[in-house]
C-alpha cells in the first residue's frame, strides 16, 4: 500500500458542510421556463445577468471596479493598452470584453497563423467547446469574458494577488494544493520525483520504488496542459529514462513539475464497488468539489461527478453529474455546466458513490487551512478508489464558480447576498494587507494615466 492512512473524518454531522442556501439553488437549478441550457434564450439570460451585476458594482462600488478594471486589463493586455482601456471604457467595459471576443472570432476566421485559444489548448477543453448555432457561440464566448470578470470581482474585490490568479497560479502551484491536503490528512499519490525545469530528483522512496505507473504534471499549469502518463517497463525503467523524457518535452523546459505515482479507480468487479460511469466506458472518473469560504466558514457549494471518459484522464469526460453531499446520490446531469454536456446522458442518475462525504469533509478542511484571504472558492479533483476517496490537487475557482453565480436570478442574487450582504466574505474574511480605501484609489489610477502619457 502506498497510501498515507490517516482517521477518519466525523461525518455525524453532514448537513453544516453545505453552503445553505447556494448548494441548495444550485442543486436544483433548472433551464429557463420553456426552454433549454445553452438556446439563445439561457445563454442571453446568463450573459444579462453578468452585464447587470457589473452595473451594479458600477453603482455601488465605482472606485473599487475601476481599480480592479485597472488591475484586470493590465494583466490581460499589457500597462499601455490596459490603462488607455480602463480610462476610456470603464462605463462600457461589458462591451469591451464582447467587443475582444468578437474581435478573436474575427482573427481565427481569417488568420491561418492565429495562435490556439488557451482554453481550447490541453485535454480540458470539453469544458469549453462552444454550442453548435453561431449565435449561441458568440453568446457564450462574451458570457464566458463577462462572467468571469464580473465573478472575479465579486470574489476578490480589489485583492491584487487573488486577480492575478484569474490568469496565472503565482501562488496556488500543485505544491501549494498538496501542502493543505496534507495538512488536512487527505489521501494523495505518492510523489516519488520533483522537475526542476532540468533536472529529476528522487522524492520520498524514488522513481524505481513499486510497480506503478508515473504521472508527470507541471505545478503551475492548467486543463490537463503537459500532463504525461509513463508506463513503467515500457516508457521508463529508471530515473534516467524520465529525466530523458522530461529533457526532450519543450513544455518541461524552465518549468517545476510533480512525479507521482498513477492511481487507478475502484476496479467496477470489486466487492461493493459503486457505478461510478455508463455502460461501455472505463472507471475513470473525478469528483469535482467546489468549497467556498461563507460567513459562516468554509462549506461545500457543489460536488460534480464527471464521468464517461475515453482516456486516462477525467478531462477526457463526455457525462457530469450533480451529486448530494448528504446521501452521496447522483442528483441530475450538469447539463448547464457547458453546452458539451447539454446533451449528455443521464443514466447515472440515482446512483449512491460511497466516500462522497469523506471527501467532502476533507476539502473542507483543506480550505480552511489555507491563509490566503481572497481565496473565496477552491475545486478540488480527486477519485473514488479501493482505498477510499484520493486527492489530486486543488484549483482557483475563478473559472468554475461563475458558471454557477448566474445560473439564475436567484444563484446571482444568493452569491452577492453572501458576498456582499451584511456580515458577509467580504467583510468577516482576513486580510494579509488592507484593501486600498476608496480616498487611496483615485491617486492610484490617476498615477498609472499619467505615466502613460508622460
Amino acid at each position: 500500500r502506498t497510501f498515507r492512512r490517516h482517521p477518519e473524518p466525523n461525518t455525524s454531522r453532514m448537513s453544516s458542510l453545505v453552503a445553505d442556501p447556494l448548494y441548495d439553488l444550485v442543486l436544483h437549478s433548472a433551464p429557463p421556463s420553456g426552454s433549454r441550457w445553452f438556446s439563445v434564450r439561457d445563454s442571453a439570460a446568463r450573459m444579462s445577468r453578468a452585464i447587470w451585476l457589473y452595473y451594479y458594482f458600477l453603482g455601488t462600488e465605482p472606485l473599487s471596479l475601476t481599480y480592479f478594471t485597472l488591475g484586470w486589463n493590465i494583466l490581460w493586455y499589457g500597462k499601455v493598452a490596459g490603462t488607455l482601456l480602463t480610462v476610456a471604457f470603464v462605463p462600457g467595459m461589458p462591451f469591451v470584453l464582447c467587443a475582444v471576443e468578437l474581435a478573436k472570432r474575427l482573427n481565427e476566421l481569417i488568420n491561418p497563423f492565429a495562435s490556439v485559444d488557451w482554453k481550447m489548448a490541453g485535454p480540458g477543453r470539453v469544458f469549453f467547446v462552444r454550442p453548435d448555432s453561431v449565435f449561441s457561440s458568440l453568446l457564450w464566448d462574451c458570457y464566458l469574458a463577462v462572467s468571469v470578470f464580473a465573478g472575479s470581482f465579486l470574489q476578490y474585490g480589489t485583492d491584487r494577488e487573488g486577480l492575478m490568479h484569474c490568469w496565472y497560479d503565482s501562488v496556488c502551484t500543485k505544491d501549494y494544493w498538496l501542502e493543505l491536503l496534507d495538512l488536512a490528512g487527505a489521501r494523495r499519490p505518492m510523489q516519488l520525483g520533483q522537475w526542476d525545469g532540468a533536472t529529476l530528483a528522487d522524492i520520498g522512496l524514488g522513481i524505481q520504488f513499486g510497480t506503478a505507473d508515473l504521472v508527470c504534471k507541471i505545478s503551475d499549469s492548467y486543463l490537463g496542459i503537459g500532463d504525461k502518463l509513463l508506463t513503467r517497463g515500457v516508457d521508463f525503467s529508471s530515473r534516467e529514462d524520465v529525466q530523458a523524457i522530461l529533457s526532450a518535452d519543450v513544455a518541461y523546459h524552465g518549468k517545476t513539475a510533480i512525479v507521482s505515482e498513477f492511481v487507478r479507480p475502484i476496479p467496477a468487479d470489486a466487492p461493493g464497488a459503486p457505478t461510478v460511469s455508463s455502460a461501455n466506458y472505463s472507471q475513470v472518473h473525478s469528483l469535482d468539489i467546489v468549497t467556498m469560504r461563507t460567513r459562516a466558514g468554509v462549506k461545500v457549494l457543489t460536488v460534480v461527478h464527471w464521468t464517461d471518459c475515453t482516456g486516462w484522464s477525467s478531462h477526457t469526460c463526455n457525462a457530469g453529474y450533480l451529486v448530494d453531499v448528504e446521501s452521496e446520490t447522483i442528483i441530475s446531469p450538469t447539463s448547464w455546466y457547458s453546452p458539451y454536456f447539454a446533451k449528455q446522458a443521464k443514466s447515472l442518475v440515482g446512483k449512491v458513490l460511497p466516500g462522497v462525504k469523506e471527501a467532502c469533509s476533507r476539502a473542507v478542511k483543506a480550505h480552511e487551512y489555507s491563509q490566503l484571504p481572497w481565496l473565496t472558492t477552491v475545486g478540488w479533483d480527486c477519485m473514488l478508489t479501493a482505498e477510499g476517496p484520493i486527492f489530486f490537487e486543488g484549483n482557483v475557482a475563478a473559472y468554475r464558480t461563475p458558471r454557477r453565480i448566474f445560473l439564475s436570478d436567484a444563484c446571482m442574487q444568493g452569491f452577492l447576498s453572501e458576498c456582499r450582504g451584511a456580515g458577509g466574505i467580504g467583510v468577516l474574511k482576513p486580510r494579509a494587507k488592507p484593501a486600498p480605501k476608496a480616498e487611496n484609489m483615485l491617486p492610484q489610477i490617476a498615477a498609472s494615466a499619467l505615466q502613460i502619457a508622460t
